[in-house]
Order: structure tokens, then C-alpha cells, then sequence
């Protein structure tokens, strides 16, 4: 079975599967701005308010995106502890290397904050989709279809 499904993988399904990625994570982003502003606002006058804020919106907004990638946009049915994993890896290298974007150019350089925001939200948002579609839910675990799914669910709670 997953032999056929790496077979029947192809470069459509793989833009298909960016479609959806890129619609979840619009709402991904409306609930990591949301907190980003928020985070922004309480933080206060600290020397790096923009990379702190970023930061924590970042990581509690990841593993929202887990869940929410893993049930709609590749509709894997890799082990959720072992994918959890691997995207909060993912997540996390990125976490690191857009929080220096942010902190440099933000804080020490004076870009306005939502401009620099924005700009890192779209250059990692590409590189996320390929890390995630190969290393964190990859292929070869195989997919199941959201109704599939919800049925799964259902009969776990009649049990």
C-alpha cells in the first residue's frame, strides 16, 4: 500500500497539498498574528520587544499548525508523537533563524517590525511546507481522508 502511494505521488498531488498548505496556513497566521500583537503589547519597552514577541507566538502557534497540517493538509497517519516531534524540530530551526531576522533586522536595524513580520512569515512559510512534507510527515507513513479520520475519532469516544 505505501509503495503505491509513493508511486502515485506526483508533482500535482505535491501542489495540491501546497494549496492546502498555504489555506490552513492563512488561518495559522491570522491566530500567529493575533498573538504576535498581543504578545507585542504586553511585552513592553524590552530591548528586544519584536524578536521576544515573535518568539512565543511562534512555538504556541506551531503546534496548532501540527495538528491542524497533519489533519487537513497532508492527512497523515504518521505517529502523532513522532510527527509532533519532527515539526516542533523543524519548527524549531526556523524559530531560530527567523528570530534573528527579526531581532536584527527589527530591533537593531529599525525595519518596521510588521514589515520584517510579514517578510519572514512568507520566506519560512515555503521552507516549512517542504521540510514538513518530507521529514515530518513524510510519504511513505501514508495518508487517510479527513472523514476517514472523524470516523476514527467517533468510534474512539463510543468505546
Amino acid at each position: 500500500m505505501r509503495d503505491r502511494q509513493r508511486e502515485n505521488y506526483s508533482l500535482r498531488t505535491l501542489l495540491v497539498e501546497y494549496v492546502y498548505f498555504c489555506a490552513i496556513g492563512t488561518l495559522n497566521v491570522i491566530i500567529f498574528f493575533g498573538m504576535y500583537s498581543v504578545s507585542y503589547s504586553i511585552v513592553g519597552e524590552i530591548e528586544y520587544r519584536a524578536a521576544s514577541a515573535w518568539s512565543v507566538s511562534y512555538l504556541i502557534s506551531s503546534i496548532i499548525s501540527h495538528s491542524m497540517h497533519r489533519w487537513f493538509t497532508f492527512r497523515s497517519i504518521s505517529p502523532y508523537g513522532r510527527s509532533l516531534v519532527l515539526t516542533m524540530a523543524v519548527y524549531t530551526i526556523l524559530l531560530i533563524i527567523s528570530t534573528l531576522s527579526q531581532a536584527i533586522l527589527a530591533d537593531r536595524m529599525g525595519f518596521d517590525h510588521l514589515a520584517v513580520w510579514a517578510l519572514n512569515t512568507a520566506a519560512f512559510g515555503f521552507l516549512s511546507f517542504i521540510a514538513l512534507r518530507f521529514i515530518a510527515f513524510p510519504i511513505s507513513d501514508g495518508t487517510i481522508s479527513v472523514r476517514e479520520r472523524i470516523e476514527i475519532v467517533k468510534l474512539g469516544r463510543r468505546s
